[in-house]
């Protein structure tokens, strides 16, 4: 029987309950902020955790902006503007990456100063000559008289009177003073390098390990260790004068705010550096960082000082549940009709009729066509107020036909989202739909299927040195891959971003990497294994599925 419409306010293309992108959605975002759980525990000075992990979507930013609303103390450091460009456009520094020159201290000592830095202007108030010079007596009649304390002393005083100037100068200074040092030692190898003719590749094995083995001695921990002291100081320092919370928060960490070429080892640089600060017990320090970009800072940097457990006890993984996303819909609904000048109270269950054609809840058939994360359902609800222009509800056919729509705009947001470490993701997709049978066993793939992708991905240029295509181009040529293995890697990465679920034995249900475990090994599948697309695809791919 059709449900009665209750709702007060006619439907109308062009309205939606936010853009889902924390950026662009003040109008809906503060006042409609559900207090996810995850947040307590980030604005919380005593927690360990200090890295905002999570997918594209989750609420990272949300979290983030949430707490720079809220706090008293709070400053957002704008990447934009922080002259890293400065630093990847050195011409000495690019030819100590090219040969194979670990810049990872120097990347830390930059971060470090900033930070220090951006904590001392915000602590104090800094914002001029004559502040920055009291906030440095201030440390001197502290801890002049410390020997253990003497290099911080040092570091500070080349620094007096200038704590207030900008990043971007700051960052200028401390890379100028190193290339002026490389420049000092390398220099006629620089201008070769400069001057082009791809210098860095005629060059002996031996000079490189030379100029290389030298860079090390140059940025020696000379500077980290008086970092560290200084960070021992603005941490005895600020517990003496009060316990007020102080937030740096960083964000846009997968954007294109420094070249490609360093942006990883300078992402892994910051992780290395944050736990330090956890000794200045009224500082939080905060960074949102994508799964995706997780995952190609591990596989970029390669480095076994650098360690996922260590990473791990800093992060937490934004996650929801069915209760706090219905939650976050009621209150964008009701916040949507509140615009239309009514008091009547609208959410979710208003507009939307209670059950599918398969007799399943609505909100539930809804879910399963996410990812489980805010952007996703609110993105979803915007179509179906679109297919349903001029209605006062929303019917099980619109919400049908939105499916459609919302389904290709989710396909190419996963492929964008994966693309800087899974570029050929979609043909990895593809080996697995088929729109007459749901599941598919690994096995039962056919051969012309898995020699057609093999020959389409190996066809193309490989400038990301992606292994897949590796695999590809090994499977096409008659190597040494198989080609169950080249299908059983291509099923754990289309897992690992979501975009499939997993059956690894008849005893046991399919998986899926946003509700279960996050990654599973391709050498753990078998021929046996079932996969099946995730229905958040099914439209994008037209996947039909009797009875829904």
């Amino acid at each position: 029987m059709k449900k009665i419409s209750t709702n007060p306010s006619q439907l109308r293309q062009g309205m939606s309950i936010g853009t889902g992108n924390a950026e662009t959605d003040d109008e809906f975002l503060f006042d409609c902020f559900v207090n996810h759980g995850s947040k307590f525990e980030f604005e919380k000075c005593s927690s360990p955790r200090m890295i905002i992990a999570g997918r594209t979507g989750s609420g990272k930013t949300a979290i983030l902006r949430q707490i720079y609303h809220e706090a008293e103390h709070a400053v957002e450091l704008d990447l934009t503007e922080m002259s890293m460009n400065y630093v990847s456009n050195s011409d000495a520094l690019r030819f100590l990456n090219s040969i194979g020159a670990d810049l990872d201290l120097l990347f830390q000592i930059l971060w470090k100063h900033v930070l220090c830095i951006e904590f001392i202007r915000l602590r104090w108030s800094v914002d001029s000559v004559e502040k920055s010079n009291s906030i440095f007596q201030k440390i001197v009649d502290r801890f002049g008289n410390n020997p253990r304390k003497a290099k911080a002393i040092k570091y500070l005083k080349d620094w007096e009177g200038r704590f207030w100037i900008t990043m971007d100068e700051n960052i200028k200074e401390i890379t100028e003073s190193f290339e002026n040092k490389f420049g000092a030692e390398f220099g006629l190898d620089i201008e070769k390098f400069s001057a082009g003719g791809q210098y860095d590749k005629r060059m002996s094995v031996d000079k490189k390990k030379e100029i290389v083995a030298r860079t090390k001695q140059i940025i020696d921990s000379n500077q980290l260790q008086e970092l560290a002291q200084i960070i021992d100081v603005l941490a005895e320092l600020s517990d003496l004068e009060g316990m007020k919370s102080y937030y740096l928060l960083i964000d846009k960490l997968d954007e294109h705010w420094v070249d490609a070429e360093v942006r990883f080892k300078m992402i892994r640089a910051l992780l290395s550096s944050l736990r330090q600060f956890r000794k200045i017990s009224n500082l939080k320090i905060l960074a949102a960082l994508r799964t995706d970009v997780r995952e190609r800072v591990m596989l970029e940097t390669v480095d076994p000082t650098f360690q996922r457990e260590k990473f791990d006890d800093y992060a937490l993984n934004v996650t929801w549940k069915k209760q706090q996303l219905l939650e976050l819909v009621d209150l964008r609904i009701g916040q949507l009709f509140k615009k239309q000048y009514t008091n009547d109270t609208v959410k979710y269950s208003t507009i939307f009729p209670d059950k599918m054609a398969s007799n399943k809840d609505t909100f539930s058939w809804m879910l399963e066509r996410t990812l489980m994360r805010p952007r996703d359902i609110i993105h979803f609800i915007n179509e179906c107020i679109d297919m349903s222009e001029g209605d006062y509800d929303i019917s099980v056919r619109n919400i049908k036909k939105a499916e459609y729509e919302y389904s290709r705009k989710r396909r190419d947001a996963l492929l964008q989202e994966w693309y800087s470490a899974q570029p050929h993701l979609d043909e990895m997709i593809r080996l697995f739909v088929d729109k007459e049978h749901r599941v598919y066993k690994l096995g039962a793939i056919p051969t012309d299927k898995i020699q057609e992708t093999a020959m389409n991905i190996a066809a193309r240029p490989n400038p990301q040195k992606d292994l897949f295509w590796d695999m590809c181009k090994n499977v096409f040529d008659g190597g040494g891959v198989s080609e169950v293995e080249m299908v059983s890697v291509a099923a754990s990465i289309c897992y690992r971003v979501g975009a499939i679920g997993l059956k690894l034995s008849t005893e046991e249900p399919f998986v899926y990497s946003h509700l279960n475990e996050p990654l599973i090994p391709f050498d753990v599948l078998s021929t046996d294994t079932k996969v099946k697309v995730h229905p958040m695809l099914h439209g994008a791919y037209r996947i039909s599925v009797v009875g829904e």
